[in-house]
C-alpha cells in the first residue's frame, strides 16, 4: 500500500513539474493530469477549453491522434502549435505537422485573441509569408512584391531566442494578426527567393509551426 501511494505521489509530483502546455494522454481508468488540465476524450485539455474531435475528419489521414508529440492546441478547431526546428537539409517545415495535418496557411480557426495569448509560449510560423520593411508596417506579400517581401513570416506566439520579438502587424493577413522577423541567427532563416516555409529554417525547438487539420 505505501509503495502504491509512494508511486502515486511521484506521478503527480512529475506532472506538477511538466510545462502544462505539453501535450499528455489519458484515460478514464487513469485520469491523471497536469494542475489545471482535465482528462477530455483521452487528452489531457487545459481547464475552460474544449478539446477539438480530431476523429470528425474524413479528408484522409488519421484524424484520432494530434499532430505532434510536442506541442498543443490553439483554440477549439483543430490548429495545433508544433514545436521543433526544421530546415531544408534536414526535417522540412512541414514534416512537423503529422497525422493529415499541413502547414496552416491562414488563421481562420483561431481568433486574434487565442493567437495573441502570452500563455503560448514560442512562436509559431504558419506557411504565410510578408512584406514591408518594418514589422509595424508588414503586411502580405503583394503582386508585384514589395520591399522585403518574404523578410518575415505571420503566426501565433511569443517567439523564443529571437533578436526581435514577434509583434503585430499593420494589417492581418488570412486572418493572422502577428509577424515575426527573419533571423539567421537566432529564430528563423528564411529564403528570399522562395518563400514557402518549406525553404526557410527554424532555429530554435522552442518555437514551431501552426499545423491545420485538412
Amino acid at each position: 500500500m505505501r509503495l502504491a501511494v509512494l508511486s502515486l505521489c511521484l506521478i503527480v509530483s512529475c506532472f506538477q513539474e511538466q510545462p502544462a502546455d505539453r501535450v499528455w494522454r489519458c484515460s478514464v481508468a487513469e485520469p491523471l493530469c497536469p494542475e489545471g488540465q482535465t482528462c477530455v476524450n483521452d487528452w489531457c485539455t487545459k481547464d475552460g477549453t474544449a478539446m477539438p474531435d480530431l476523429a470528425s475528419s474524413d479528408a484522409g489521414g488519421d484524424m484520432s491522434k494530434p499532430p505532434c508529440t510536442d506541442g498543443f492546441p490553439i483554440g477549439t478547431q483543430g490548429v495545433w502549435a508544433c514545436r521543433g526546428t526544421f530546415s531544408p537539409a534536414t526535417t522540412v517545415a512541414s514534416a512537423l505537422c503529422k497525422n493529415g495535418y499541413k502547414l496552416c496557411k491562414d488563421g481562420f480557426k483561431i481568433t486574434d485573441a487565442e493567437c495573441t495569448s502570452s500563455t503560448v509560449k514560442g512562436f509559431f510560423w504558419a506557411d504565410v509569408p510578408a512584406q514591408g520593411t518594418t514589422g509595424s508596417l508588414a503586411r502580405c506579400v503583394m503582386a508585384p512584391p514589395g520591399s522585403g517581401a518574404g523578410s518575415m513570416y505571420y503566426g501565433c506566439g511569443t517567439l523564443i531566442g529571437g533578436v526581435v520579438p514577434a509583434e503585430r502587424a499593420s494589417q492581418a493577413c488570412q486572418g493572422l494578426p502577428l509577424v515575426c522577423y527573419c533571423d539567421q541567427m537566432k529564430a528563423l532563416n528564411c529564403n528570399l527567393t522562395d518563400w514557402r516555409l518549406d525553404a526557410a529554417s527554424g532555429l530554435n525547438a522552442s518555437n514551431g509551426v501552426l499545423c491545420c487539420p485538412p
